[in-house]
């Protein structure tokens, strides 16, 4: 069974039944449960499990990088130089949502398979499998200038 979300509705308003690509962009993150509670279990309280820690076939958002430096050397006179230089890390401003809320997520106090995301004028703000980026997201684009006179 599939991790994704097996019932989730796109941007035009069309229902798809089959698995959710998670980096698809295609969906509304604050309206979609992401995870599909059937596919994960619950250990109950006091009971040994296997440890699934690092699951192959479970990703989660990509977060691509992209940073752009550009700079120019100036010659002032024969022995003195201006170099300018502007750095931007994550250079097109990409939004990076945070993961999924799952079993070990720290967000609530218990949140199990059970836990049904609940709404806030019309967007979900919990419960497991959901994406909560009402808190704001992370990792804008920046920059530095840098000038440097050499002599």
């Amino acid at each position: 069974m599939s991790p994704y979300s097996v019932d989730w509705t796109d941007y035009s308003g069309v229902h798809h039944p089959d698995p959710l690509d998670i980096n698809c962009h295609c969906f509304d993150p604050t309206k979609t449960q992401v995870l599909n509670p059937n596919a994960w279990t619950n250990v109950p309280d006091g009971q040994w499990a296997n440890d699934y820690s690092n699951l192959r076939y479970f990703r989660g958002f990509r977060y691509p990088t992209e940073n752009l430096n550009l700079g120019r050397s100036f010659r002032i006179k024969e022995r003195v130089t201006f170099n300018i230089r502007v750095e931007f890390a994550n250079a097109f401003n990409r939004t990076q949502l945070p993961q999924p809320l799952t079993l070990n997520t720290a967000f609530t106090s218990k949140i199990t398979t059970q836990t049904q995301p609940g709404t806030y004028f019309g967007s979900i703000n919990g419960g497991f499998g959901s994406v909560v980026p009402i808190s704001g997201t992370a990792n804008g684009r920046s920059g530095l200038l840098v000038g440097r006179l050499t002599f």
